[in-house]
């Protein structure tokens, strides 16, 4: 019997969000719908700029995407790992203190070292498309160090975020993770994260694929980045040669997902989105939860979207805990 249900590793980031209307985005000069890097000093432009438009916050939390997925996991119910990077300063106690709240273990008891703790801005236009300003801290120097292999040996499902392959270091602390969960019979799922980061990295994530992942996480436009398909079923065909199991999210379309034998389309929840952030790492920590209960893919699918589906209709990329498991309980799982 294997000590955790799911071990993640990724960038640890506090989200601070601000709604805002297009125009204010276009003044900002971000790239709709993407995920930019800044610096400390371009962060910090981007929140005067808005504060002198009179626009304030409206949710802080700490965050990063597999971050969030393991939370999700952690609230159903997993037992859960997560590696990453924080500094000994108020956002690295913040997170560490909603980690710790979530029941989640991790490798930030020993040390934090001096510096900033990586922030996201993100940005939610009236479609309800996020966009986001990332200034990494010290996460950007995430690396195998910050890795618990033991933990990793002691898991069923290993997930690595795809931002990690963003830095050298960080695409480092990927592969570490996926060759000793290869070695100690841990379940390896991954996911693409971002367009942009497959479009600049797709070398990087075809290194990690070909060294033998198990499933494969990514939306549908990142998948058309990653398969050179242009059509749902073209991608779908492609990404059989390419994963042996996979989940492609569409949005309020649901979801495709192929568990090695059989694809299934389940429809998605049908809601109203005023923030589309955090949805994809809540179907993966709602999925991930529900396979590792030997849930089939069908069913964990329909779960996913549910969940997926509350998340985009409020403000923040976490569900309340109290939500999440009025969930669980209406949907037994």
């Amino acid at each position: 019997m294997k000590k955790y249900d799911i071990f993640g590793v990724g960038n640890a980031l506090v989200d601070i969000e601000y709604s805002v209307s297009s125009e204010d985005l276009k003044e900002l000069g971000l790239p709709k719908g993407a995920m930019t890097i800044v610096s400390d000093q371009k962060q910090r432009d981007l929140f005067r700029s808005l504060n002198l438009k009179g626009l304030k916050e409206t949710s802080s939390n700490c965050g990063g995407s597999a971050a969030n997925t393991i939370t999700t996991a952690a609230m159903l119910g997993s037992q859960t790992y997560y590696s990453c990077r924080v500094a000994n300063d108020s956002h690295g106690d913040f997170f560490c203190e909603q980690l710790s709240e979530a029941g989640i273990s991790n490798n930030l008891e020993e040390h934090r070292e001096k510096g900033s703790t990586g922030t996201c801005l993100t940005l939610i236009t009236e479609d309800a498309e996020r966009t986001m300003a990332t200034y990494l801290g010290v996460t950007e120097k995430m690396s195998k160090n910050q890795l618990d292999f033991s933990s990793i040996e002691q898991s069923k499902i290993a997930y690595i975020e795809g931002y990690l392959v963003s830095t050298v270091t960080g695409f480092e602390a990927a592969l570490t993770t996926l060759e000793i969960a290869k070695k100690s019979d841990t379940f390896v799922s991954l996911t693409l994260s971002d367009s942009g980061i497959v479009e600049n990295f797709r070398k990087e994530f075809e290194t990690l694929i070909n060294k033998g992942i198990d499933l494969l996480f990514c939306n549908f436009e990142e998948a058309k980045l990653l398969t050179r398909g242009h059509s749902l079923k073209e991608c779908e065909e492609q990404m059989k040669e390419i994963a042996p199991k996979f989940v492609i999210t569409l949005g309020n379309n649901g979801a495709c997902t192929f568990d090695g034998e059989k694809t299934y389309l389940c429809k998605g929840k049908q809601a109203k989105a005023i923030d589309t952030t955090g949805a994809g790492d809540t179907f993966a920590g709602a999925f991930l939860h529900s396979i590792n209960l030997q849930d089939n893919y069908e069913r964990a699918t329909q779960i996913s979207n549910i969940f997926a589906g509350e998340i985009v209709s409020r403000f923040g990329a976490r569900l309340p805990k109290e939500i999440t498991k009025n969930l669980d309980n209406r949907l037994n799982i």
